[in-house]
Formats: structure tokens, C-alpha cells, sequence
């Protein structure tokens, strides 16, 4: 936790503390890709399990 914290005061005192617009962008683009992989990994996830039990 404590490599967490330094890394985080390095970025800020790097940027003097202010958070750029691109910075923003990049991290809300980041997030996006993570929520849809997640939520297509669950949809086949869900259509393996369908399809298993329509086998039977």
C-alpha cells in the first residue's frame, strides 16, 4: 500500500498537483474498455452456461 502512496504523490508533484484534461480522457477511456470487456465476458460467460444446459 505504502508503493501505492508514493507513486501517487510522485504523479502529482510530477503534474504540481492539477490533473490535465488528456489525463482525465484517458483515464474515463480506460474505464470504458474495462466495464465492456467485463460486461462481454459475462454475456458469454452466460451463453456457455445456456448452451450446456440446452445440451442435456
Amino acid at each position: 500500500m505504502d508503493k501505492r502512496l508514493e507513486l501517487l504523490q510522485r504523479l502529482l508533484d510530477a503534474n504540481g498537483g492539477k490533473v490535465n484534461g488528456k489525463f482525465l480522457i484517458a483515464v474515463a477511456v480506460v474505464a470504458v474498455i474495462v466495464v465492456i470487456g467485463f460486461v462481454a465476458f459475462r454475456l458469454i460467460l452466460v451463453d456457455m452456461i445456456l448452451s450446456l444446459r440446452d445440451s442435456r
